[in-house]
């Protein structure tokens, strides 16, 4: 099968797009040929066999629309997805480019939130991972926290409020905010990933600026009730109708939360083993430098109440594919769901490697997934034939009969 990786992109996370995508590259080589798409900063689609390579990217500046064929997509009889040369010549011209299933490998706005996979839709071309539902709930917080309330899954108290809300009333923000929540409070984008644009405050004034960074990143903003004393668990979850959870994990940062700078830039390739026999494990294949525990180094029944909640979250948002599912722990045992990944870094394969699956039967199982999903969609009945239009004809010559007696 012909495997288009897609990464890169207009958004913050960028960077960890471009890693994700080439382990995901990496792992399909063996069983797939591999296509990478990879979207510019400015937002230019490129094609071209060194774009698969991961020293592209790291070797010096990242690449630009000069040295590259350029990718469209094209809406005739059958969408497809073109190559427009670099160079053009006497022999060069647009040929098409032959993409079997779609590998989106995109982190936060234009990838992860549905805009992608809407594109993806209108071509009638199988993808991996949730769909426009899932990816757009999901990547909002707010929308996402309201959904999860409304089906009675525990969530923590959250205050959301516009950008052009605080511009314009930002004292009654604040005073609505420490009338409903106590400090210490996280405030985040209501539309980021890998903790950019988040902050925890403190007091008032930690608040205030915590607020005016989030509204850099995105136009609605939300505050959460902080859990002093607590802990973040993580558990993936793979499927479709009948998703399976994966072993827990527990984050370990030096900090009050995990940064940007956890998850991604702390290298150290040591394993530790820690007193409860659960050892703090890197991943340290170029992405996620975070130290995690794996597993958690949690009671059972707390295991199986985060696996089932897990997987009523996936399903709830109407989730496919993989996700990781992020909880916060309070120190009296209360389990809370955070929030969803449903394009997580490094598609959280560490979490499936104690279950014994490699990165590689990982994303042929996602692929496999897609090609399932795509499959059931298409069985599905998209036309209904009625006499509507010539109705809706006899109608209008009626309307224009009336108009002209008037007249």
């Amino acid at each position: 099968m012909n495997v288009a990786v897609i990464f890169g992109g207009r958004s913050p996370e960028h960077e960890v797009s471009i890693v994700t995508a080439h382990q995901v590259k990496a792992a399909l080589t063996e069983s797939h040929d591999v296509t990478p798409i990879y979207i510019t900063k400015e937002g230019i689609w490129l094609t071209g066999d060194e774009l698969g390579e991961l020293s592209t990217f790291t070797d010096g500046a990242l690449p630009s629309a000069n040295d590259y064929d350029i990718v469209t997509v094209e809406f005739q009889a059958n969408p497809r997805f073109s190559v427009l040369p670099k160079r053009t010549g006497l022999f060069s011209k647009k040929r098409e480019l032959n993409v079997d299933i779609v590998f989106p490998a995109i982190h936060g706005v234009n990838g992860e939130d549905g805009s992608l996979q809407g594109l993806l839709e209108l071509m009638d071309v199988p993808y991996v991972g949730a769909g426009i539902v899932g990816s757009s709930i999901g990547m909002d917080k707010i929308m996402m926290k309201a959904v999860l309330n409304e089906n009675g899954l525990p969530i923590v108290p959250y205050i959301p409020f516009t950008k052009h809300e605080w511009n314009s009333s930002s004292d009654d923000i604040v005073s609505i905010i420490e009338e409903k929540t106590v400090y210490p409070v996280f405030v985040k984008p209501a539309i980021s990933g890998s903790s950019i644009g988040v902050s925890q405050a403190k007091n008032t004034e930690e608040l205030k600026d915590a607020i005016e960074l989030a509204c850099r990143y995105c136009r609605r903003i939300l505050v959460e009730q902080g859990i002093e004393n607590g802990y973040e668990i993580n558990c993936s979850v793979m499927g479709t109708h009948t998703p399976i959870a994966s072993v827990c994990e527990q984050p370990i940062t030096s900090t009050d939360f995990l940064s940007f700078d956890d998850k991604y830039i702390h290298q150290n390739s040591e394993t530790e083993q820690t007193s409860n026999d659960s050892p703090i494990t890197e991943n340290t294949s170029g992405m996620a430098g975070a130290q995690r525990k794996i597993p958690a180094p949690i009671p059972e029944d707390m295991t199986l109440h985060i696996q089932k909640l897990a997987s009523e979250t996936f399903k709830i948002l109407d989730c496919m594919g993989i996700a990781r599912i992020d909880f916060l722990v309070s120190d009296d045992g209360q389990v809370y769901v955070n929030e969803i990944n449903t394009i997580p870094g490094s598609f959280s394969f560490y979490l499936w490697e104690p279950d014994g699956v490699s990165f590689p039967d990982l994303v042929s199982q996602l692929v496999n997934l897609a090609i399932e999903t795509n499959n059931e969609k298409n069985r599905l009945i998209y036309s209904y034939s009625t006499n509507l239009l010539s109705q809706a004809g006899a109608n209008l010559t009626k309307l224009k009969s009336h108009s002209q007696l008037e007249e």
